[in-house]
């Protein structure tokens, strides 16, 4: 490894005098700042949790250095998911880092920076500083009379050696490098068994990212990309073709599950003041509650070919102190312009949903249940008799919160194959409701979607990670998911 590296480091044209792979990183002890907040970051006590990217930068606000702390809080779940914490430093006070450390156009509340005033933490690692010339401004007008250290990061393993030296390119170029170099340090992935038809035996569970700000609601987008929500975070994030992780939408009211209407608009239920309905530029609600009362926890939803939207509410959280008053019971929805049904109000709690490809049936994700269910949809959309339609392996009577299989989100194939996530991992069924077999997972899963190229590849989330896996099994083409 201590080869790879050092090659990596004379590729990417490393500065001559800065500390080299091989050598052991100089140990010390900072104020930081971290969301806005004053915080202290030592080395040590960090690679005591994994290796760590020390990235030195020239000057908080200031364009080049914007660009670099956006691509490594952006893509921080990617360096987090190899174990990895990321450390900034520059010559910056802490009061101008603290706001840097919560913007979200720099290090949006993710990314540790820490104030290195006196240059001494940049000599220790042999760093090249340069006084700013007289009059110099960041880009909110501010004057930068710090010296200022040359653009390098170091990978530092968690023995406390250098794995890697990275100087000498663009900003963002820099955080692909030091990504490049964690990741080669990554224990390999997870395999799966072999499903026939869904999965062959021993493809990787390519894990995309770890450390969100919660994981729900899963959707493909038409250019390729694949996007999720971060709930906690009120955030929708993207992740490319190529694995970059990017803000897709911010301020989204707590949006859990997601569809795409036919005029390619997000559609969400949304957790923080409760309804469904429209994001972005054109967000408007299509139901905030039912006969009089507010939802109490809409999960998750499903768009028909014909614009409905069949949607669940689970019933208020006791981590939801903002709902006054009684809310409306746990229940199935659909919603059309200017009119809301309630479909089902025999579930204990409702969660993941998802039609057949044929339509014709809908199933729900009863968390507090044994089964999935299945409810046939007349010709009207109103809903037949429900029965059990399959048998989670995930239902545990003794469970830590009371009887639950952990039946959350759900998607189907083209084949018309049912995927469950649940505490067991992706359960997968045919048509008829029979176990093809189980996707095991690093963490319990919460929710996934077909997507990727053909609609070959499944996308998971759960519990603060993102994961992909490539199927043999093609999801359905007919809808968004």
């Amino acid at each position: 490894m201590k080869t790879l590296a050092f090659s990596i480091a004379l590729l990417t044209g490393a500065a001559h005098a800065a500390l080299e792979p091989g050598d052991t990183a100089p140990e010390f002890r900072a104020t930081a700042a971290l969301a806005g907040k004053t915080v202290d970051v030592q080395l040590k006590d960090t690679l005591a949790k994994g290796p760590v990217v020390v990235y030195f930068y020239p000057a908080a606000f200031t364009a080049g250095c914007n660009l670099q702390a956006h691509a490594f809080a952006e893509n921080l779940p990617r360096f987090t998911a190899a174990g990895v914490t990321v450390i900034g430093v520059s010559g910056d006070a802490i009061e101008r880092l603290r706001e840097f450390s919560a913007d979200p156009e720099t290090c949006a509340g993710r990314l540790a920076v820490a104030s290195d005033a006196d240059g001494r933490i940049a000599k220790a690692f042999d760093i090249a500083l340069t006084e700013t010339p007289a009059g110099r401004k960041t880009t909110k007008g501010q004057d930068i009379r710090h010296a200022r250290a040359e653009r390098t990061s170091f990978v530092v393993g968690r023995d406390g050696r250098i794995v890697a030296t990275l100087g000498g390119l663009a900003p963002e170029a820099n955080v692909d490098a030091a990504l490049a170099a964690v990741q080669a340090l990554a224990p390999p992935p997870l395999r799966t068994g072999a499903i026939p038809g869904v999965v062959a035996a021993g493809t990787p569970v390519v894990m995309l990212g770890d450390g969100f700000k919660g994981t729900e609601g899963p959707l493909a987008l038409p250019d390729g990309s694949f996007v999720f929500t971060e709930t906690q975070d009120a955030r929708i994030t993207r992740i490319a073709p190529d694995g970059r992780l990017s803000t897709h939408l911010r301020d989204t009211n707590g949006a859990n599950g997601l569809g795409l209407t036919a005029a390619g608009e997000i559609v969400a239920v949304q957790v923080n003041d409760t309804r469904v309905g429209t994001l972005g530029a054109k967000a408007a609600t299509l139901a905030s509650g039912w006969s009089g009362k507010a939802f109490g926890r809409p999960n998750d939803l499903v768009v028909a070919r014909d614009g409905s939207v069949y949607f669940t509410d689970s019933g208020r959280n006791a981590n939801q102190p903002t709902l006054a008053g009684e809310v409306a019971p746990p229940a199935v929805y659909r919603v059309r312009p200017g009119l809301l049904e309630r479909l089902a109000v025999d579930i204990t709690r409702p969660n993941g949903i998802q039609l057949s490809p044929d339509e014709r049936t809908l199933y729900v994700a009863n968390t507090a249940g044994e089964h999935v269910l299945a409810y046939e949809v007349h010709a009207d959309g109103s809903l037949g008799p429900r029965r059990d339609f399959a048998k989670l392996a995930g239902w545990r009577i003794d469970a830590p919160n009371g009887p639950s299989s952990g039946a959350d989100g759900l998607a189907v194939d083209a084949q018309g194959r049912l995927y469950v996530a649940s505490s067991a991992g992706i359960e997968v069924f045919d048509a008829a409701g029979q176990a093809l077999g189980v996707i095991a997972l690093p963490k319990p899963p919460q929710n996934l979607a077909f997507a990727g190229p053909d609609k070959k590849q499944l996308f998971i989330v759960g519990r603060g990670a993102a994961w992909r896996i490539d199927t043999l099994a093609q999801g359905y083409a007919g809808r968004a998911k």
